[in-house]
């Protein structure tokens, strides 16, 4: 059920032609921008965007121009786990890591402590209305929230169109704090 869940929705949001991917994207980082925690925030962990997700450039752009310590994940494949790295510029500190998504150099006086991250911001193919996230299906960003510290925020962001009312889920599947869309801001684990 999932598998066809996510094929299903993966497929919609690619056919999304490059407007409505760039406009809605400009929309939510500006949500992004203007919440408390973001601004209080000093390491801030998001995710390099693929395919027609929701971008990340001019947010990250846009943390490192407010002194935020950014990251982003590599993906360490055959330990299904990710690591955070901090980005420096997105010219020339990003390669194309597992699965040919861009991900920071792994300098490693760049790479940061899970602990250390305030917030992390997470894709995903589908969520609910109460922050629960249906992923690609390897589970790392379940287990890599696992990880944080109790009092990290955990940030969903995505496309209306993405977001339903019950999607399917199990018990190791992650709920969020909040939601983030181009036109609605959802509440989770609070």
């Amino acid at each position: 059920m999932k598998k066809d869940f996510r094929k299903k929705i993966i497929e919609y949001r690619n056919n999304k032609d490059t407007d409505f991917i760039s406009k809605n994207s400009q929309i939510i980082t500006e949500k992004l921008l203007l919440m408390d925690c973001i601004k209080y925030a000093n390491t801030i962990m998001l995710y390099l965007d693929f395919n027609n997700e929701v971008k990340t450039d001019h947010l990250i752009t846009k943390l490192i121009s407010l002194k935020k310590t950014v990251a982003a994940p590599v993906t360490i494949k055959d330990k299904r786990k990710l690591i955070p790295f901090k980005i420096t510029n997105l010219k020339d500190g990003i390669n194309i890591g597992s699965y040919g998504i861009r991900e920071p150099k792994q300098n490693p006086y760049n790479e940061l402590n899970v602990e250390d991250i305030d917030i992390l911001i997470v894709p995903a193919v589908a969520y609910d209305k109460n922050c629960y996230r249906l992923g690609y299906g390897g589970g790392f960003y379940d287990r890599f929230i696992e990880c944080l510290r109790e009092d990290a925020i955990t940030i969903g962001i995505a496309f209306d169109l993405q977001v339903f009312d019950y999607i399917p889920k199990e018990n190791h599947d992650a709920q969020l704090n909040y939601l983030i869309t181009e036109n609605n801001i959802y509440l989770g684990k609070i």
